[in-house]
């Protein structure tokens, strides 16, 4: 492609992450043009469509990734629909950014992986936690030695319980795929596994919450409920410990995130940002000054995953993040349902 060329993006989902993220990112990039937006709400289509000045939408799937001006694809819809409308666009030749989790399971992530490498087209999915720069500040910590051996790490994603959570996720396994474990471990996994690299996780032990509500879930149904909280304990290779623990529904009035890395020299905390090393039998705070003049780590690296899909189109640029990154996420949220199935630890087989 030569420099004026613009990618040609269609997006279907027009949820808050398309109208935060997607949509004003795309707008900013010169080398993206947005041709089709796809959404089952005709309302909500024609507010972006005006606002954006898109040319194209569709309510009709079908219809919209038959659109031969369209290059490729950012599918940003439930859980559910990840797997059936990637392989509808790599079928259709397109490349595609698909949110995450990539899949609701590992099969359907190996056969999307699986149809990329078949068809040449680039799969992408959005596991922007690596590109974040704290993330990234604290990676460096890490494989430099500076934290000496990680031994342990912790995380969590904890939503308040609010009147939507319930109405729209709880009892709905098939549109959500999933439950907390599902829907928000999957992004904090992205953390753990590249702050532990090249380290692999071998086994999981997890455990599922239900909040039954008499007043929304039939009873006959509740044994099918998907989880509103979960909790697990993830083994390496080399003997480091992570646990994580999610949920959408906690009795608490703002949503609270969290991922701190203890290591034998030192610890390094998410959410602020902070590192901390022992020097001379005292702890002392090295976090560096400039990542505390940043703000917005996740849009920004949101904005990075935007600009590297964009110039894998254009340009051909080698995607930093692989397929089989949102494969592996797959592979232990699989053996996380397992074990908190039969309440066993299972083994994670990569």
């Amino acid at each position: 492609m030569t420099d004026e060329k613009k990618a040609k993006i269609g997006i279907v989902g027009c949820g808050i992450q398309t109208q935060l993220i997607y949509l004003p990112e795309l707008r900013k990039n010169k080398k993206a043009e947005i041709v089709a937006l796809c959404d089952i709400d005709p309302r909500k289509l024609q507010t972006l469509v005006s606002r954006y000045n898109i040319p194209r939408h569709y309510e009709d799937f079908q219809e919209f990734i038959r659109d031969p001006e369209l290059e490729a694809v950012i599918i940003a819809t439930p859980n559910y629909l990840h797997y059936p409308m990637t392989i509808a666009a790599l079928e259709y030749d397109k490349d595609v950014l698909v949110e995450t989790p990539m899949a609701t399971n590992a099969s359907e992530a190996r056969e999307m992986v699986k149809l990329a490498k078949k068809k040449k087209k680039i799969l992408l999915p959005a596991i922007y936690q690596k590109l974040r720069s704290d993330v990234q500040l604290i990676k460096n910590f890490i494989d430099n030695g500076e934290l000496g051996k990680i031994y342990y790490s912790k995380a969590g994603w904890l939503r308040g319980r609010a009147e939507w959570a319930m109405k729209s996720w709880y009892a709905e396994k098939m549109r959500a795929g999933g439950g907390a474990f599902l829907s928000l471990g999957s992004q904090i996994l992205d953390i753990a596994l590249y702050l532990s690299e090249p380290q692999k996780p071998i086994s999981i032990v997890g455990v599922a919450h239900r909040r039954f509500m008499e007043k929304e879930v039939p009873k006959k149904t509740q044994q099918e409920s998907i989880e509103d909280a979960a909790f697990a304990m993830l083994r390496f290779s080399d003997e480091q410990i992570f646990t994580l623990e999610v949920s959408f529904s906690m009795l608490q009035e703002k949503d609270f995130s969290y991922y701190n890395a203890f290591g034998t020299k030192g610890a390094a905390l998410l959410n602020p940002v902070s590192i901390n090393r022992e020097m001379h039998g005292h702890l002392v705070n090295v976090t560096p000054k400039s990542i505390l003049n940043q703000k917005d780590y996740i849009r920004a690296a949101y904005r990075l995953l935007v600009e590297v899909f964009i110039d894998g189109i254009t340009l051909g640029v080698e995607m930093p993040i692989k397929p089989e990154d949102g494969l592996i996420v797959n592979q232990i949220i699989d053996a996380f349902y397992k074990s908190a199935t039969f309440k066993k630890e299972v083994p994670i087989k990569l």
